[in-house]
């Protein structure tokens, strides 16, 4: 089971495999989902009506039921994740960043976090300390990319 990022979204719809292009891996997703085992938390919803195109926003009101609420132990583990690493959120964010809820869905559910974000480590100059791997790993999450998700599904286009 599978707690996605809002930049697979992104990447997935409107960067690297459109629909229109790839509609096969659509409905792979679209089965994943049916099957049980994709989610989000509702952070990532606010962020793709924020940043989705139309298309993307539209596909993500049809599958409302991926987005899993921000309930009382996610709030409390998002939280907690803040504490732990302060650096994990872009102070000049404008909005309420998902990252944490993403982590916090997987913490608490045992998921295997989606997401295309790098290590700090990994850039040259990270403007934040902190990035999605990095919290995963000190917390003893697991933290995949896309590609990775398609293998371990056994997908093939």
């Amino acid at each position: 089971m599978y707690s996605i990022d809002t930049n697979i979204f992104l990447d997935w719809w409107e960067r690297r495999y459109p629909p229109d292009v790839f509609p096969a891996l659509k409905q792979s997703v679209e089965r994943l989902s049916s099957d049980g085992k994709l989610y989000a938390p509702e952070g990532v919803w606010t962020e793709i009506q924020h940043v989705g195109s139309t298309e993307l926003k539209a596909w993500a009101k049809q599958n409302r039921k991926i987005f899993l609420p921000h309930d009382q132990n996610i709030q409390i583990q998002a939280n907690q994740i803040q504490d732990q690493f302060p650096g994990l959120i872009d102070a000049n964010a404008y909005h309420d960043e998902a990252d944490r809820y993403v982590i916090a869905l997987a913490k608490n559910k045992g998921f295997t976090v989606v997401t295309h974000e790098t290590s700090a480590r990994s850039k040259k100059r990270p403007p934040r300390s902190h990035y999605i791997p990095d919290v995963c790993a000190a917390l003893n999450i697991k933290c995949i990319e896309l590609v990775e998700l398609m293998r371990r599904e056994k997908w093939s286009f």
